[in-house]
């Protein structure tokens, strides 16, 4: 299959495509100026595999949690390819697509991104299957949400700082940590097409980011 995905949801943004078993794949982690790249890194990872945006049989990212600049550039990016050219997007749960590499794992996996403030955009999983929704949450309520008597695992982009900060809690847990250092891609590519195989809806086009948090400027006009 011809496709395009995206992971913006955190500091790097990940943009890959491919082309039948061939992938190109593109990391960027260059702060503010990537709403400046995003664009220009789809035109190249496109381009290396010789492929038009109206070629792609779908596209893919990201949805949430994670960084409101960065989710909001993905779906900006993407909705424009689904409106000139017809093509579907589906949508994946950032910590589902985090914790997806390590679905056979024999314990619990928490997938996690830092979302400032002591909080954390975090999700438990065993065997493939959610054992905690995610959740805008702390050290203490993931913690009271796990199996003690497994193996944990901790993977996402700011799994090593998660890690350090639960075992301070619980000096008891078995903790193992793995950060998203793979392709985050691989994971979107292999869950939306088991979504389009099982006939699962795309995005609709009013579906936006999941954000968990609301925005500095929302938080402000409640006050």
């Amino acid at each position: 299959m011809k496709a395009l995905a995206v992971d913006s949801a955190s500091s790097a943004m990940t943009i890959c495509a491919k082309n039948g078993d061939d992938r190109v794949s593109l990391t960027l982690d260059i702060g503010p100026t990537q709403s400046q790249e995003l664009l220009p890194a789809i035109d190249y990872v496109l381009n290396k595999l010789h492929l038009k945006p109206s070629e792609l049989d779908y596209m893919t990212l990201c949805k949430g949690p994670g960084t409101f600049t960065g989710l909001r550039l993905a779906f900006a990016a993407l909705k424009s390819i689904e409106l000139a050219f017809n093509i579907d997007i589906w949508g994946v749960s950032t910590l589902e697509c985090y914790a997806h590499p390590y679905r056979q794992f024999n314990g619990q996996v928490i997938s996690t991104i830092d979302a400032k403030k002591n909080q954390f955009f975090a999700a438990i999983f065993e065997n493939g299957k959610t054992v905690m929704e995610a959740q805008d949450t702390d050290i203490k309520k993931v913690c009271s949400n796990l199996d003690k008597s497994k193996q944990i695992l901790c993977t996402g982009p700011d799994a090593d700082n998660f890690c350090t900060l639960l075992k301070n809690e619980n000096p008891e847990l078995n903790v193992i940590c793995f950060s998203s250092s793979a392709d985050p891609c691989t994971s979107l590519f292999e869950i939306a097409e088991k979504m389009i195989a099982e006939k699962k809806e795309p995005l609709k086009d009013y579906e936006g980011p999941e954000y968990l948090r609301k925005s500095e400027a929302e938080l402000a006009l409640e006050k």
